[in-house]
């Protein structure tokens, strides 16, 4: 390694041609996120203080590369050199004599910055003679092309050049101040480099000196090291299109974020490997040296088929949904059977693309996948899967053991696959696993549609199924309460949750603690049947629940009763769980997801309401935990549902009166008025 007494830009420019390498990430500091402004503010205003002798020089620090043939290639410097040479074509924009010194700044990681640079350089005196803002004046001019918005080295430079016009345009004779070589107010360390290397020695010597790389900067070099050492024969080919078409990819969906999204996609595929945890700092504690081969194929075929298959959106949403902040164990094992797919198909869609991601999905959306361990053995289970990937459908009709999902949805899967592949069931099937609220989950009406002989009906699949769709939109029930009562009114169809019972709440998601309404109905019950059979699709569903309603019969001793006449019960639950639980003589409205809180007992509460119809004033009282004293107080009484009865009592505590008919709701009020 060799110094050279090289310590401005025109310095560097007058001896050597510069080029920022293929393998060097984009001009980042325009960018628009508030640390990159920040920093970039500081910048400005540091470089205009030096300018006007207000500070000492500023030093830059290192710029460090490889000089050769007349050509100098950056490998740390490349933002601050950008930096600079942007300032200087503000500053000698009417300077003819430096036009040829300034096209030898150039861009190698894709053609668009390298032609935008060359085009500014050559406009460079009409963008900043322009009465606009310099990224407006140039993106007016005929010479821009509209595709390079998509560039991001181009938009930040658009970026530094408006804030350098903001920092400088009072600066009178800017030219003759960086370009005055008494006192050199901008100034940096070249360093040329005798062999130039991506080892990770490089990259902690950088550190050394007290600019820590960012932690996307960081793991990239560490993964590139890692790769040199395996030796394969596509690392030059996967160090370019890093930096060039996947930075492309990632910058399209959020180019704000893009490198925090960019290392995400790696820490999701390490993660599925078993080689990271979900730490924030994960780059910093992986073992690089565990990384295997395997891993940089995945990448390669992975993202060389997402950046020429942009309207394949269905596969690109499976991969990104698992790269935001709220992504779920769900979401990561979707991403791993995208990526297991790509590798073995060598990032080529055979054809099967489409059915594979259709069965795991439907397996994955429809299992409880809620801890590390259940996401763990779901990864397994793709992995196993993975042996049938070039006709998935075909094997499972096999009945071929699956485990690390929910056995029904297996069944399901089984199910379907064996009416695709033997009827004309296919194209139904598909169009009832669009439903966005059952997510694949289509066996209640599978169900529904067996004959006598266990033969699968299509045409009686049909019926079911836009009888069930026509019930819930996106994410709930379409008549929300109206449903509950409705099925209310033909049985108790609750479902078992550890001690409690719960109406099912809106939220479909397999991996939440209470069991939901399409549970309810994937479980193809005979309540949920004759609600369906009761329903006409081409008549109002709203005005046919309450129907089902008015024209029911139940008793009015029953609990359900207080439901179904008192719709106000169901605010006295939490939306997250509906809970009831049976303790002891009680039915008790559990207010949260346990019964450790405030409870009430349900004829109590629709006692309440009763009252408050006939203008009677009442109040609860109720102390906390499962078997506390509740009671309603009425007047001069305490009021309690016990035994099928409301047993009265006056303020000795002696009982006054008991209910005894079979509408005790009614008895009650009777007796108050």
């Amino acid at each position: 390694m060799s110094e050279h007494r090289i310590n401005t830009l025109f310095e560097l420019l007058n001896e050597y041609k510069v080029e920022v390498p293929v393998i060097q990430r984009d001009y980042a500091q325009g960018r628009q996120d508030e640390h990159t402004k920040m920093v970039r503010d500081t910048l400005l205003l540091d470089i205009r203080s030096a300018i006007l002798k207000e500070t000492k020089p500023l030093d830059l620090n290192f710029v460090y590369g490889k000089a050769e043939d007349g050509k100098f290639i950056p490998i740390d410097g490349q933002q601050r050199l950008t930096t600079l040479y942007l300032l200087h074509m503000y500053a000698f924009s009417d300077d003819d004599s430096k036009t040829d010194l300034l096209r030898k700044f150039t861009y190698k990681t894709r053609t668009s910055s390298r032609v935008f640079f060359e085009k500014l350089t050559q406009n460079r005196t009409t963008v900043f003679s322009s009465e606009l803002i310099p990224s407006k004046e140039i993106e007016d001019s005929e010479w821009f092309v509209s595709a390079w918005k998509f560039d991001p080295t181009v938009l930040s430079a658009l970026t530094m050049l408006d804030d350098i016009n903001t920092v400088f345009k009072n600066v009178e004779n800017l030219d003759l101040y960086l370009s005055n070589r008494e006192f050199e107010p901008v100034v940096f360390k070249f360093l040329d480099m005798d062999d130039l290397g991506m080892e990770d020695s490089l990259y902690i010597k950088l550190n050394a000196r007290g600019k820590p790389l960012t932690p996307f900067e960081n793991f990239k070099a560490r993964l590139f090291g890692r790769l040199q050492k395996l030796d394969t024969n596509y690392a030059r080919n996967f160090e370019q299109n890093f930096d060039r078409e996947w930075t492309d990819l990632f910058w399209s969906k959020n180019w704000e974020i893009f490198d925090q999204t960019y290392l995400a996609f790696f820490g999701v595929l390490l993660m599925n490997a078993d080689l990271s945890n979900n730490a924030k700092n994960w780059s910093n504690s992986i073992d690089y040296d565990k990384i295997e081969e395997r891993l940089f194929r995945t990448t390669l075929y992975t993202l060389d088929y997402l950046s020429k298959h942009t309207d394949d959106k269905t596969t690109q949403q499976l991969i990104f949904n698992a790269l935001t902040d709220r992504s779920s164990y769900q979401d990561r094992v979707l991403f791993h059977a995208v990526t297991t797919y790509m590798l073995l198909s060598e990032g080529i869609d055979t054809g099967s693309l489409k059915q594979w991601i259709r069965i795991v999905r439907n397996l994955t959306l429809n299992s409880q996948i809620d801890q590390a361990s259940a996401y763990r053995r779901a990864i397994e289970s793709v992995e196993q899967l993975s042996a049938y990937w070039e006709d998935l459908a075909l094997h499972i009709s096999k009945n071929i053991k699956i485990t690390g999902f929910s056995q029904e949805q297996v069944e399901e899967e089984r199910i379907k696959a064996q009416l695709i592949i033997h009827a004309d069931f296919a194209e139904e099937i598909y169009k009832a696993e669009k439903h966005p609220y059952f997510n694949g989950q289509i066996r209640s009406a599978l169900w529904f549609s067996r004959n006598s002989k266990g033969k699968y009906d299509k045409d009686a699949f049909v019926h079911y199924w836009e009888k069930i769709s026509a019930l819930f939109d996106k994410t709930k029930p379409k008549n929300d309460n109206l449903l509950r009562r409705a099925l209310l009114t033909l049985g108790d169809y609750t479902l078992p949750v550890s001690e409690y019972k719960t109406f099912c709440v809106d939220d479909p998601n397999e991996a939440a603690s209470t069991p939901s309404m399409k549970k309810l109905f994937s479980s193809h019950g005979d309540i949920v049947k004759e609600l369906l059979n009761s329903v006409d699709v081409g008549q109002d569903i709203g005005m046919q629940l309450e129907n089902i309603i008015n024209n029911g019969s139940l008793p009015k001793s029953d609990w359900r009763y207080c439901f179904v006449k008192f719709p106000d019960l169901f605010r006295w639950m939490s939306i997250q769980h509906l809970r009831l639980r049976r303790v002891g003589n009680e039915l008790l409205i559990i207010s949260n997801k346990s019964s450790n809180g405030r409870n009430y007992e349900v004829f109590t509460v629709a006692l309440y309401y009763a009252l408050k119809a006939n203008n009677i004033d009442s109040y609860f009282v109720s102390e906390l935990g499962t078997y506390a004293e509740r009671y309603l107080q009425v007047k001069e009484f305490t009021i309690r549902y016990l035994g099928g009865k409301y047993i009265f009592k006056d303020a000795a505590n002696d009982v006054v009166y008991e209910t005894s008919t079979a509408d005790p709701i009614y008895e009650a009020t009777k007796y108050l008025l």
